[in-house]
């Protein structure tokens, strides 16, 4: 089991584009690593050719995946805020979980979440439901594991409020709603 826990966010913003933001933490949820994107707007003939599948692009296959590139740390767990960085799953060794979390715990004002288009599985643990890709094979007693080896503390929304606030630190731009 690694050491580290990955926890990669992509917020769109209407007017600015879509931020990506990678925080990875220990089991007491103390920061490893941070990566954050510039703001990434998407062509028009992006728009025109991905369609409804524009989101799963832009946040998995290529925000995601470059914020995922440039670290590191290589977590076995990465859980994410943003369902259309499922389509990261592909790319990388470990594990790529959707946390099904409440609007307003992890989105501000100004923020829009970007939708995901790919065909899931539902896992629940606990109170939390996870979303992955139908070739994930991790079972939900493999999860439970997981989650019982984190800090007794440990709030699976807290580092993406982290992550949120980090991004609007970097990019002040994205505060104006």
């Amino acid at each position: 089991m690694s050491d580290s826990i990955g926890f990669l966010s992509v917020k769109r913003h209407a007017e600015h584009g879509y931020f990506g933001g990678y925080l990875i933490v220990n089991p007491l949820a103390r920061p490893l690593e941070f990566h954050c994107t510039m703001p990434v707007r998407p062509t028009r003939a992006q728009e025109l050719l991905y369609g409804s599948t524009l989101d799963d692009f832009l946040c998995g296959e290529q925000i995601a995946a470059a914020m995922v590139g440039k670290a590191k740390l290589k977590p076995e767990w990465l859980f994410t805020d943003c369902r259309a960085v499922l389509a990261l799953t592909g790319a990388v060794a470990g594990h790529v979980l959707y946390v099904d979390l409440p609007a307003e715990s992890t989105t501000g004002a100004a923020w829009m979440p970007p939708a995901g288009k790919l065909p899931s599985r539902t896992l629940t643990v606990e109170s939390y439901r996870f979303e992955v890709l139908p070739e994930c094979r991790i079972t939900e007693n493999e999860l439970a594991e997981r989650l019982q080896g984190l800090a007794p503390y440990f709030d699976l929304a807290e580092p993406f409020q982290r992550i949120t606030e980090a991004l609007l630190e970097a990019h002040p731009i994205a505060r104006a709603a």
